[in-house]
């Protein structure tokens, strides 16, 4: 059994009183147990609360991340509906305006949108987006309505009608600003642009290309790997051509009707593949308005950086004169 004298450390104590009758009183020695008993518990409520403390903030650190991963899921969402809307613009339908119309139409051809890079390649490709605003509120306010190129071609060859004032609006190679910038620059006017995309390559996500497509706009193949189609064997000549239709018709199940030849390089045999590959239509980089007797041969006006508003002006201006001198 152990020893009833024990010191604050528990401890056996020495009894200095024995010997003279001196020693600490029974009040003395339970009131000792007292504050030893009362300091311990003080240690271990502290323990408790610093252990407690340690695994909420654990708890915290656990669960934070998981919230602000769902908050940035749910952030991107919106962002994604906001960018690209399911209901179609106003243009994705004929409106009660519009008359039919075989006559030409102008198609403009973009690029990236936004500043180059320093050591861009093509820098004049770069069309500021400040100057693409401007030039699409320059439009309206002539009176244009972009329509996509199908709508064109329903009006051409199948008694379709067009506003006024048609042009298309049309975007190479899937770039990311046509679609954080030009959507919703184009949405604001109620106008759908046409996306010649490449199968694979672009810079554009599958989420991308489907909320352009839902506002309306139209899809065509620019080719799988941009290549010039006048080098190419028939083999790979079919492959870029067909091969690039079938591949974007399964990913985005939709029809892809038109096809945009790559820094428009194309020749009698590459029209010929565009023909058999079932395209209806082909865009180039000529100069002047699209023209129903035409149809693999489609002119553009290319609207470059140094463009501005008074450029595009003018390049509809000459496009008109061109084709108006070329019997169109």
């Amino acid at each position: 059994m152990a020893s009833d004298w024990q010191d604050e450390e528990g401890l056996p104590e020495k009894r200095p009183g024995r010997a003279n009758g001196r020693g600490p009183t029974r009040g003395q020695i339970m009131r000792r147990r007292l504050v030893a008993l009362a300091s311990l518990v003080v240690v271990v409520v502290a323990v408790v609360i610093v252990l407690t403390s340690a695994g909420d903030e654990d708890a915290g650190l656990a669960t934070k991340p998981a919230s602000s991963t769902a908050h940035q899921k749910k952030k991107a969402k919106k962002d994604e509906a906001g960018a690209g809307k399911s209901s179609k613009v106003r243009n994705a339908t004929p409106q009660a305006d519009w008359k039919p119309d075989e006559g030409p139409v102008p198609i403009l051809e973009y690029h990236v949108l936004g500043s180059p890079p320093e050591g861009a390649p093509y820098p004049e490709l770069y069309v500021g987006r400040t100057d693409f605003e401007k030039q699409m509120d320059w439009l309206e306010k002539q009176g244009y309505q972009a329509v996509t190129l199908e709508q064109v071609q329903e009006a051409w060859y199948h008694a379709g009608t067009l506003p006024p004032k048609p042009i298309v609006i049309s975007f190479d190679d899937g770039y990311r600003p046509q679609y954080t910038f030009a959507l919703p620059t184009l949405r604001k006017h109620g106008w759908a642009g046409v996306l010649n995309l490449k199968a694979e390559g672009s810079e554009l996500y599958e989420s991308n290309v489907k909320a352009m497509l839902a506002a309306g706009w139209e899809l065509a193949a620019h080719t799988i790997h941009h290549l010039d189609l006048t080098e190419l064997g028939p083999e790979e000549l079919k492959e870029e051509v067909a091969g690039s239709r079938r591949m974007l018709q399964k990913e985005f199940k939709v029809p892809v009707n038109n096809f945009c030849y790559p820094a428009g390089q194309f020749d009698e045999t590459v029209i010929e593949a565009v023909e058999e590959a079932g395209y209806t239509g082909a865009t180039t980089e000529i100069s002047g308005f699209a023209e129903k007797d035409k149809p693999f041969e489609l002119a553009r006006l290319e609207i470059l950086r140094s463009s501005h508003v008074a450029g595009l002006a003018e390049d509809l201006r000459n496009g008109a004169g061109a084709t108006a001198e070329g019997g169109g």
